[in-house]
């Protein structure tokens, strides 16, 4: 099953520090914010966000006839 979730991505640069990026997430339909201060932060919360979400999904659902059976990509192409 997917999860579609919404962001809103506000980025802040530093003129003299260009290579780091800073800034907040804000999770919808919520609105509750998540700072981050740089790249690392801004990934670890993306997977925090998603891996609740998930956690609450049923581990046994129906695949959606539309979506492709994704089940066996980990295993190697003969």
């Amino acid at each position: 099953m997917r999860l579609i979730k919404t962001f809103i991505l506000r980025l802040y640069t530093d003129s003299e520090l260009q290579e780091t990026i800073c800034g907040d997430l804000q999770a919808l339909p919520g609105r509750k914010t998540f700072p981050f201060k740089d790249n690392v932060e801004l990934l670890n919360r993306l997977h925090q966000l998603a891996n609740e979400e998930s956690k609450e999904l049923p581990m046994n659902t129906l695949q959606n006839e539309n979506e492709p059976n994704l089940s066996g990509l980990n295993q190697p192409i003969e």
